[in-house]
């Protein structure tokens, strides 16, 4: 049996006064916490969390008064301090008093540092398991009380935390800022920012103020942003039926932050990148994604803040929701932006995570914080959205709406399990909603779902054939026998007049469905809107009926189609030709999310396959591809036409990466290099769309001359994607010394933490500099370490699949396995059976492409 870090049930805390004084000036910081408890009686000890704090001062005082404190027992494992008592405990109720100081961190957890130029600016993250390196604390989920938060600083900075500023009191150079009680919460989402920082104007929505934070000189940046919050809180209160639950909303850029954002009660702290936008300079993709961040910290303030999972095996609970919630909200916001294009496009990488041996289930047993922190991955937020998705088309908008309210009013301001929320929907819909869904979120893996179209006594009907999908082609035979329930909805094509929807549920090995008269159907796609987590493998003749009418699919079940085809070749249920073919069929898509997911089997290609070619064999291959999309971008042009749609403008952009990147078209390559110098000089010679894919088309090819040149405008970027854009394409360049220059660079400064692991895994990318990035992590680790965040380091060790050979893998395991990483033990594994998964599907690429290219591609 696994050893569990959970404290004792008792005592629980009922509320926190904290005074901090905080100078972000100063490498430390100190305070004042005192906790008041319940169901405290009898205790000879209390057991709470603190890590990297000195205790200068602890008290205990229970209604018979003051109880000396004997002895403060540090346990490093369990990351906590034990209160050692001098008598027992006498009443229920009992409180506690800590002086402490601690240190101002430089790993992005805690109260940590974040530098802005000059300026020095102290700021919290605290899930899943960091408060405790704030403030001593009961520092697990279940365990909310309510907050009273002061903090002293000096005068010149702003104060940002969950609560209103409710007092100001100032003394000589200092003052110090009293926020208002919170309701009930849990320690992950305290919130606090020091700095110099500007507000921006306020935007009511209803009684509650709107605000976004930024470090000075980025104010301008920010009406994007409180305009994209406006329209979610409305939206979001309808949802719930439920007034947003805190008294303010604040949403602060913070200039170096781990994730994306972090949804804290009140005070939402995200990425500059996904906060500041300018109208004028961003791409349609970049805008979209801010709103959606947006939308799905804002979700989090009912759906995580206010009623909470009861511990971190239920975190799906949170993020799932919150991620799905974000794209409906968007997507009833603005749905000319197609969001559940996106959505599918997120997902296709869970999908791949989920077919592999070293996955892991929605609900996963947790017994330590760096498991928490494992468990913020792929499978938790797209796949668990995933699953929140096809239950709300199963059991309808209506009821899950419905279902969703109950639970939320029945469990303010508490915590709550996966069951709460089961209950809650069969209550609503009739259904029994945990007997489908619980072996969803219990059991790793998805179906593949073989489908064919027969007929019984003059009905059309769709037969099906489950099993377990896995990357390896070498399938068990439990795989082959795997079954559970799957609500499938079904686009059905008459032979005559629109495409229609049929519902069925799939819940033995073989089902059959009707879905008409058989001499009324022409055919059938087996996953309508991609709203099932499962792929759909299409008998030959079907799949053909289908191919010919690709339009009559909607723009998301191409990308669907496209992705399951994908799958089924990687796993070797289909041959390269299949895909191929299918690429070529949607050389003239319009849809630039569609283009985009062609871009995934063609870049894997491109990464992997080509390089094992002949030269003359690649080159055909890159010929190929430039002749499927050259004609569409020719059509288009370089320059936008007045009136022109975001969509299209998006299309061009893409189709220039293909032909830029992929095709390796001279004559593209040639004019990027016309454009990079007018844009650099002014951003309005080139759509901000092609911006991406112009920059890092230029810096593939690029001198020490215009890396310099990236250097300065990264440096004086005048927007967060801007810095972005420039920091990114250093790691495009692939002349052996700028490469040694942007590997050094992650040492310094110069890169903000946040970005020293998208750094790194843009070079293990990069053809020309994967080699030499390995070989800088191995020298370089103990520089590098400590730039390394918890939360991020799962993601720098997958990307050493990138290596690919025997050699490399063999030196990843021993390098990671002695580092001991504690929150990379499933990346390790994961990375480990991808350069598996890419070897052998390298040698069927090679064997297949050599065929292929002479007999198809050279048409």
């Amino acid at each position: 049996m696994r050893e569990t870090m959970r404290l004792n049930p008792l005592p629980r805390p009922e509320s926190y006064d904290l005074h901090v004084t905080v100078d972000p000036r100063r490498d430390r910081f100190d305070g004042v916490v005192g906790i008041t408890l319940s169901g405290a009686a009898g205790l000879r000890s209390i057991e709470l969390h603190a890590v990297d704090l000195d205790f200068d001062q602890t008290q205990v005082e229970d209604q018979q008064g003051p109880i000396p404190v004997t002895a403060v027992k540090t346990d490093e494992k369990r990351e906590t301090s034990t209160l050692k008592l001098s008598r027992a405990i006498e009443s229920d109720d009992a409180s506690i008093h800590i002086a402490f100081e601690g240190p101002l961190r430089s790993d992005l957890r805690g109260l940590y540092l974040a530098l802005s130029g000059s300026r020095r600016y102290a700021a919290t993250q605290l899930e899943a398991a960091d408060a405790r390196r704030f403030f001593p604390c009961f520092d697990e989920p279940d365990k909310k009380a309510r907050f009273r938060i002061r903090v002293t600083t000096p005068q010149k900075n702003s104060i940002v935390s969950n609560g209103p500023a409710i007092k100001t009191q100032r003394h000589g150079k200092l003052k110090t800022v009293t926020f208002g009680e919170t309701p009930r919460l849990s320690t992950y989402l305290i919130a606090l920012v020091v700095g110099e920082m500007e507000a921006s104007r306020s935007k009511m929505c209803g009684d509650t103020p709107i605000r976004v934070w930024s470090v000075p000189g980025k104010k301008h940046l920010a009406g994007f942003a409180l305009n994209a919050a406006f329209e979610s809180l409305v939206r979001l209160e309808k949802f719930f039926g439920l007034k947003y639950p805190y008294d303010k909303l604040d949403l602060i850029a913070v200039p170096d932050f781990e994730f994306g954002a972090m949804e804290n009660a009140g005070a939402v702290t995200f990425r500059e990148s996904l906060l500041l936008v300018d109208s004028k300079t961003i791409t349609l993709a970049e805008k979209k994604r801010v709103a959606e961040v947006i939308a799905h910290e804002l979700a989090h303030m009912w759906y995580g803040d206010l009623v909470t999972m009861a511990w971190w095996d239920d975190l799906w609970l949170n993020e799932a929701f919150a991620t799905w919630m974000a794209f409906y909200v968007v997507d009833d916001w603005m749905p000319e932006w197609n969001m559940w294009l996106d959505f599918e496009q997120h997902r296709g990488p869970a999908y791949t995570m989920d077919a592999m041996k070293n996955t892991h289930p929605i609900y996963v047993d947790v017994s330590t914080p760096d498991e928490a922190t494992e468990n913020f991955d792929l499978i938790t937020y797209e796949k668990g959205a995933s699953v929140v998705r096809m239950v709300e088309r199963w059991l309808g908008s209506v009821a899950f709406r419905k279902g969703v309210r109950t639970y939320i009013r029945r469990h303010r301001e508490d915590n709550a399990q996966a069951a709460d929320l089961w209950r809650a929907l069969e209550e609503a819909s009739g259904e029994n909603v945990e007997k489908i869904v619980g072996a969803w979120v219990k059991e790793s893996g998805f179906p593949l779902v073989s489908v064919r179209l027969g007929e019984r006594r003059g009905r059309a009907v769709l037969k099906t054939h489950q099993e377990l999908f896995l990357a390896d082609p070498r399938r068990p035979e439990s795989a082959r026998r795997s079954t559970r329930p799957i609500p499938v909805v079904l686009r059905v094509r008459p032979v005559r007049g629109r495409t229609k929807l049929a519902q069925g549920l799939l819940d033995r090995t073989r089902n059959e469905i009707d879905v008409g008269a058989a001499n009324e159907v022409k055919w059938v796609y087996a996953n309508a809107d991609e709203a099932g987590f499962y792929h759909p493998v299409h008998h030959p003749d079907l799949l053909q009926d289908i191919g010919a009418e690709l339009k009559r699919l909607s723009a998301v079940e191409r990308m669907g189609l496209l992705g399951h085809q994908w799958a089924c070749v990687c796993a070797d249920r289909g041959d390269f030709a299949s895909i191929l073919s299918l690429i070529e069929r949607l050389g003239d898509e319009e849809e630039p999310d569609v283009l985009a997911a062609i871009g995934t089997p063609l870049s894997w290609l491109d990464g992997q396959a080509l390089p094992e070619l002949s030269a003359s064999t690649a080159a055909e291959h890159r010929e190929w591809t430039g002749r499927i999309f050259r004609a569409a971008f020719d059509a288009l042009g370089w320059r936008p036409r007045r009136g022109e749609t975001d969509a299209l403008r998006q299309r061009r952009a893409t189709l220039l990466g293909f032909l830029g990147g992929l095709a390796e078209d001279k004559d593209i390559l040639a004019q990027v290099q016309k454009c990079i110098g007018p844009y650099l000089k002014e951003r309005s010679t080139l759509d901000a769309n092609l911006a991406g894919p112009v920059v890092d088309l230029a810096a593939r090819s690029g001198n020490k001359t215009l890396y310099d040149k990236y250097l300065r405008q990264m440096k004086k970027a005048r927007t967060p994607q801007e810095r972005t854009r420039f920091e990114m394409a250093l790691a495009s360049f692939r002349d052996p010394a700028l490469v040694e220059r942007t590997l050094t660079l992650s040492l310094s400064d110069d890169v903000p933490m946040q970005d020293v692991v998208p750094l790194l895994m843009r070079l293990l990318a990069n053809p020309r500099a994967r080699e030499t990035t390995w070989a800088f992590i191995r020298k370089r680790w103990t520089q590098l370490a400590p730039r390394v965040s918890p939360g991020l380091a799962p993601r720098l060790v997958t990307a050493t699949s990138a290596l690919q050979t025997p050699a490399y893998k063999k030196e990843v395991a021993e390098f990671f396995n002695a580092q001991k990483l504690p929150t990379t033990k499933r990346a390790l594994k994961q990375a480990l059976e991808r350069f598996d998964l890419n070897a052998n599907l390298r040698r069927r690429a090679v064997r297949e492409l050599r065929q292929w290219i002479p007999n198809s591609g050279g048409r």
